[in-house]
């Protein structure tokens, strides 16, 4: 096996993985809005992670229809807010690590309406404007890929260092909790203990008072 074929194999399989991370489907959601009515989707988002939503009015637009949006931090503090439009969207970088709602309501009332809305959340990779950074850097096909991998990458190793995190939190939740439980255990074995002997002294002093022991 000659050298150019050993050093064509790793290209390849960068290719490769380059394509599957780019060709990963677009989570797009389409629901119908009654009027009158709040529709609330959330995300749950690290801390540092860009997020990017798209939203339109998918009906016919000689209905005039338009919806109002506002997107809310974990702790419901308002980031972005739209009225009566058609479409619009929101980009922010997630200051805190939980879950961000972002809400559709229609301004303007109508008895039996509804307004079918086109929504598109992204986070993470998936938010990046690759059409701009290959403009920008004025880098090739392949070099674009190859920075989608090393995006790829980096996000799957922030992403296992947050689960990680995550899961040590949950671990020392588990093992305070065990903890409360058991001296709770304790405690109430000690109590029932206390009410079970003031019972007996109870019982004994009433048979002597009525002598019957």
């Amino acid at each position: 096996m000659d050298s150019s074929s050993l050093l064509r194999r790793p290209l390849l399989l960068v290719m490769v993985l380059g394509f599957l991370c780019s060709s990963r489907p677009s989570q797009a959601l389409v629901f119908h809005l009654p009027s009158g009515r709040v529709k609330c989707l959330t995300e749950d988002i690290r801390a540092g992670a860009m997020s990017l939503a798209h939203f339109r009015v998918a009906d016919d637009p000689a209905y005039g229809h338009n919806v109002s949006a506002s997107v809310m931090d974990p702790n419901g503090e308002n980031l972005r807010r739209v009225d009566g439009v058609e479409s619009g969207e929101f980009a922010f970088v997630a200051a805190e690590t939980g879950k961000y709602t972002a809400c559709f309501w229609s301004p303007h009332f109508q008895l039996e309406a509804a307004v079918t809305v086109d929504f598109e959340w992204k986070t993470g990779i998936a938010a990046k404007d690759w059409t701009s950074v290959a403009k920008k850097g004025k880098i090739d096909e392949v070099e674009l890929e190859l920075k989608k991998l090393e995006d790829a990458i980096n996000s799957i190793h922030e992403e296992m260092i947050f689960l990680r995190n995550r899961e040590e939190e949950a671990r020392r939740l588990n093992e305070t909790t065990a903890s409360r439980m058991g001296s709770l255990s304790i405690l109430s074995f000690i109590v029932c203990m206390g009410v079970a002997g003031l019972q007996l002294l109870h019982l004994k002093t009433f048979f002597q008072r009525e002598k019957i022991l």
